[in-house]
């Protein structure tokens, strides 16, 4: 994906919008239960092209965690369950999952494809647990 300079700057000056805020204050209500975009959208009443941004920032700045839970949505596909959590804590980063390791492991094939250059796909490929690498052979 290309970004043009101007987007890079817009991002990093970007400060917490009144979305984002709704969103947390969200999450945050729903306790240990969690919440999906999906409800923030039905609940909130906002668009998903507010909602989802702001959960993405929200996590990317430590307040949300992305869980490995997923819970249907209102049109029957599933979404992944966010919790809150303080930035800092020992909880804030989130945790490397299955599906992370995966996706870490295409998206170093996709680059490797296009560069030529299959350091990344290797590194990924052993960080895959030897039961899910046999798995992928088969």
């Amino acid at each position: 994906m290309i970004y043009r300079d101007t987007s890079r700057a817009a991002y990093s000056t970007a400060t917490t919008t009144s979305n984002e805020i709704r969103v947390l204050a969200f999450v945050k209500s729903a306790g240990s239960h969690g919440a999906t975009c999906d409800e923030a959208i039905c609940i909130l009443g906002l668009a998903h092209q507010s909602a989802s941004p702001a959960f993405t920032m929200l996590e990317r700045k430590g307040w949300l965690r992305r869980t490995d839970r997923r819970r249907d949505t209102s049109t029957g596909a599933q979404a992944a369950v966010y919790i809150y959590t303080e930035p800092g804590t020992l909880f804030s980063s989130p945790k490397v999952g299955k599906v992370d390791t995966l996706r870490a492991l295409i998206w170093a094939a996709l680059a490797a494809r296009h560069t030529g250059d299959w350091t990344a796909f290797n590194e990924a490929w052993g960080a895959l647990p030897q039961a899910e690498r046999a798995r992928i052979q088969r």
